[in-house]
């Protein structure tokens, strides 16, 4: 039988730690709860609570520098200052290549984009924990999660713009969030995700809690080479 943290990491944690999506919002029910999903996280992947009402936690596990990559761009920081988020870092050059550095013990394929390194800096540097701190503070003063929550969950841009024009109906598609945009992209990353579930529900199976911080990336390399298969078929 699976146990709450085991159950927590495959369903919503996998493709997070796998390297396949930037960050997962999710309520533990309680501290004991999350003393022991702290203490079994890899130490590329943060927790941070957001919000905490009676013995409900809501909380995000996020990959710092993928969660960079998909906030610190023009458009989204442009987007999250029509928000209310502060502007200070619109600035920031998050392509500068000087300051890349690849991400511990994650395959690379020289051959696609998406394997160009991403930028490291302290923790106490980063921006990304501005916006962070200011996502928090909004879901201290509003009980509802704000709509922008969907670019620090990785979601496309279309997609959480259309749900907020179309107040989330006449979507194209339902899956781990509301598709409005590209139908097809959405498919293969909800395809990816089940993936990631999938071989990390077999994974925690075999080798337990225990195994979580040595085997994230030999997960993510087994589901990104399942994926590529997929599509060259």
């Amino acid at each position: 039988m699976q146990t709450e943290i085991e159950r927590i990491i495959i369903n919503y944690c996998s493709p997070v730690l796998m390297g396949f999506k930037p960050a997962a919002l999710f309520t533990l029910q309680s501290e004991n709860c999350l003393e022991c999903l702290s203490g079994i996280l890899p130490p590329d992947i943060t927790l941070m609570v957001l919000r905490k009402n009676g013995h409900r936690i809501s909380v995000i596990v996020f990959d710092k520098q993928l969660l960079e990559k998909a906030i610190l761009n023009e458009t989204v920081l442009s987007l999250l200052k029509g928000m209310g988020y502060p502007e200070e870092h619109l600035s920031r050059k998050v392509e500068d290549k000087s300051s890349f550095r690849l991400r511990r013990d994650t395959p690379v394929d020289p051959s696609s984009e998406d394997s160009i390194p991403r930028p490291s800096t302290a923790e106490a540097d980063s921006p990304i924990f501005v916006y962070l701190n200011c996502l928090k503070k909004k879901l201290e003063t509003f009980q509802q999660f704000p709509h922008e929550i969907g670019f620090f969950l990785g979601y496309p841009i279309d997609d959480v713009l259309g749900f907020v024009k179309h107040k989330g109906q006449n979507y194209k598609l339902c899956g781990y969030w509301k598709v409005y945009g590209n139908i097809e992209t959405a498919k293969n990353n909800f395809y990816c995700y089940e993936l990631c579930r999938k071989y990390m529900s077999a994974w925690l199976q075999k080798g337990g809690l225990s195994s979580l911080r040595n085997s994230t990336a030999t997960l993510g390399e087994i589901v990104g080479n399942a994926v590529r298969g997929t599509s060259e078929n």
